[in-house]
């Protein structure tokens, strides 16, 4: 009987580091419309499950001050990286992950009082 090597060949659109560091693919920036500058946060919304929710909190020119989470263009420069161990930590915690952790996201959607958000699909989903 045969069998694929690989079993998800889909690559992953958001990593979370331990240190804090949270890659974003070119994938994510162009569906959220994101820029230098801008400021990315989680939404959850619980129900039998939690879910998870990326989304832009802030565009680049409202974002007076320092912010967690702005987005910052990588060397290469096709994608996004933003830095916060709070919300690392707490999403690595979540998917009871202690390394770096890698995951795809879903289609957009659109939640209210926030707009638009790409959830997270999580371990636990998987």
């Amino acid at each position: 009987m045969t069998h694929p090597v690989i079993n998800i060949t889909r690559r992953a659109d958001i990593t979370f580091h331990p240190d804090g560091r949270i890659d974003l693919t070119a994938h994510v920036a162009k569906t959220l419309d994101l820029n230098p500058g801008d400021v990315v946060n989680i939404a959850e919304e619980e129900g039998d499950s939690t879910e998870h929710y990326l989304y832009v909190s802030r565009r680049g020119g409202e974002a007076t001050g320092r912010h967690a989470c702005t987005c910052r263009r990588v060397k290469s420069g096709h994608y996004l990286r933003v830095f916060s161990k709070p919300l690392a930590t707490h999403i690595l915690h979540q998917c009871h992950a202690t390394q770096t952790l890698s995951l795809r996201v879903g289609r957009p959607t659109a939640l209210p009082g926030i707009g638009t958000a790409l959830p997270l699909i999580t371990a636990c989903h998987q």
